[in-house]
Parts: C-alpha cells; sequence; structure tokens
C-alpha cells in the first residue's frame, strides 16, 4: 500500500519547469518538424492541378516572411526546436509563393 501511495504521490506533485521543460521542447521539436506537412494537400492543388484560386499572395507572402524571421530569431538565441522548424516552414511557404505567382 504504501509503495502504491507513493507513486499516487509523485505522479499528482507539481512539476518543476526543469523537469517539464525536456519534454516540452521535445514535442514542440516533434511536432512542429511533423507540421509543416499538412501543408502538403495545398501544395499538391497549386502544383499538381495548378489551382491557385482562393490563394492571396499577400497572405503566403507574410507566411514566409514570419517564417524566414523566426528562423533568424530562433538561431540568434539558439532556439533549435525554433529555427528548425522555421526553417522547414520556409520551404512550403516559399514552394507555396512561387506557386501562386507561377500558376495565376
Amino acid at each position: 500500500m504504501h509503495a502504491l501511495r507513493h507513486t499516487l504521490s509523485r505522479a499528482v506533485r507539481p512539476r518543476s519547469k526543469d523537469e517539464i521543460m525536456p519534454h516540452l521542447e521535445r514535442a514542440i521539436f516533434g511536432l512542429g518538424m511533423v507540421n509543416p506537412l499538412t501543408a502538403i494537400p495545398q501544395l499538391y492543388q497549386i502544383w499538381g492541378m495548378h489551382a491557385v484560386g482562393g490563394l492571396s499572395l499577400v497572405t503566403v507572402g507574410a507566411a514566409l516572411a514570419m517564417s524566414v524571421l523566426w528562423t533568424a530569431y530562433g538561431a540568434l538565441t539558439r532556439q533549435t526546436a525554433l529555427w528548425a522548424t522555421s526553417a522547414v516552414w520556409i520551404g512550403m511557404n516559399g514552394a507555396t509563393v512561387a506557386g501562386v505567382i507561377v500558376h495565376s
């Protein structure tokens, strides 16, 4: 019974920032690298189907600019999860901008 109580008390105790951050950073990095894959269907529509209706060059251009800024900020502040995932978005957003220009 004592072992169970000890296990439960450890499971529900508040966690410190130092305990949480490594797990949070791994999750952010992992999901951040997978998240740009959500742009693949849109890129297929643009490059495979030549369909750019409803896409604004201003909007996708702003997304590209922000991914460049976040990459630079992450690199300068040595935040790997930020600069690496934002760099992947530069590729996806850059392909989107190029497709809107080419197929408009």
